[in-house]
């Protein structure tokens, strides 16, 4: 193995959400660790245990931000700062952006100048509110992206956005998955009888739960068809108050672990990821599609896009609901379409493997 290196992620979040931002940053790091590195995590604060090495050094507040509900930091202490820096000897340190001048901005300028400093951009705007402030955040941070040595954003998109908008050069570097972990329950017979259409995610207007609820609501062999909705969110029971009222067969199991999200999607006939926007890759079609779901469809937002661009047929309008009602129908019940285009994602989600990501991390970056 080369060197053993110190690597810092830092986190302008906490890493107590699962989110798709914590859960590549989580996925990496743990990757890291498992190759000899040593890893730590440098966040506002955290609740968990259960990881190693985690620091909390600043005090945040709640807000929304690209459609995403967030933590932010108000402050960070320059003190836990200055003394965790000193106690520890980062070779790397790798920034998630945008980023907030109040934590990980400091982070970067107070770091010793023979630490690398390495970026994944997450975004894409949802709204004008969200470009607009990410290009005042871009210049308030000039002088502190003069510390990058390498940048990446999670999709061509992203990379344009980021470029663009934040005034940040770099290439495009998919979201890791564990491809091993999620892939295992894909070989399991699927003990449900009924077909299934299965979504997982944030209940939340821009990742089109409604939208979803209603195109089902609509398809003409919906009596033979189950709906399966995973996770939480402010329009939970909106959804369970709807599909009750209406008498629909959906399935609400609420927040799901990791072993329970890779079961349901490795047991769909169809995964489902109606994103109106927002969105600047779309780790759980990977995760979908890693789970050996027999067709995974998202909506057609740039990052989601990015993610099934060799598949045009995967793509749909979530607002067009009588066209987001014929999809369904199609791939649920035309098995041979489904089957052939599902082997192909089946295959080609191969690229996102934590360990090619980490590889090229590690040659590139680190």
């Amino acid at each position: 193995m080369s060197k053993k290196l110190t690597i810092g992620y830092v986190l302008d979040d906490t890493l107590d959400r699962s989110d798709g931002v914590q859960q590549a940053v989580l996925a990496i790091g743990e990757k890291m660790r498992s190759l000899g590195h040593e890893v730590h995590y440098i966040v506002p604060y955290t609740e968990r245990t259960d990881i190693q090495n985690i620091h909390s050094v600043a005090k945040v507040i709640a807000l929304k931000f690209n459609g995403n509900s967030i933590r932010t930091p108000i402050w960070s202490s320059k003190k836990k700062l200055k003394k965790l820096l000193a106690n520890i000897k980062f070779d790397v340190l790798h920034v998630q952006m945008p980023y907030s001048p109040l934590m990980a901005a400091r982070v970067i300028r107070m770091a010793p100048k023979t630490t690398k400093i390495v970026g994944t951009f997450h975004i894409l705007p949802y709204n004008w509110m969200a470009k607009y402030g990410t290009k005042v955040l871009g210049w308030v941070l000039f002088q502190n992206k003069k510390r990058f040595t390498t940048a990446y954003a999670v999709s061509k998109p992203a990379v344009e956005f980021m470029k663009n908008d934040f005034g940040l050069s770099g290439s495009a570097l998919g979201n890791p998955i564990d491809y091993d972990f999620f892939h295992r329950y894909a070989s399991e017979s699927k003990d449900v009888k009924i077909k299934r259409i299965v979504f997982v995610g944030r209940f939340e207007e821009r990742k089109g739960v409604r939208q979803l609820v209603k195109a089902y609501e609509q398809m003409s062999i919906r009596g033979s068809v189950e709906l399966v909705m995973c996770g939480k969110g402010p329009l939970h029971d909106e959804i369970a108050s709807y599909a009750q009222s209406r008498g629909l067969n959906v399935l609400l199991p609420g927040f799901v672990t990791e072993e329970e999200k890779a079961k349901y999607l490795a047991s769909a006939d169809v995964a489902i990821f109606p994103s109106t926007s927002g969105e600047s890759f779309g780790i759980v079609l990977t995760e979908a599609m890693s789970a050996g779901a027999g067709v995974t469809l998202g909506g057609n937002n740039p990052g989601y896009a990015s993610v099934l661009a060799d598949w045009p047929d995967a793509l749909f309008d979530p607002n067009d609901i009588p066209s987001f009602t014929a999809i369904l129908e199609m791939f649920v019940e035309d098995e041979t379409k489904q089957h052939q285009l599902g082997a192909r994602q089946h295959e080609a989600v191969k690229q996102y493997d934590i360990g090619l990501i980490a590889e090229r991390l590690l040659s590139e970056a680190y």
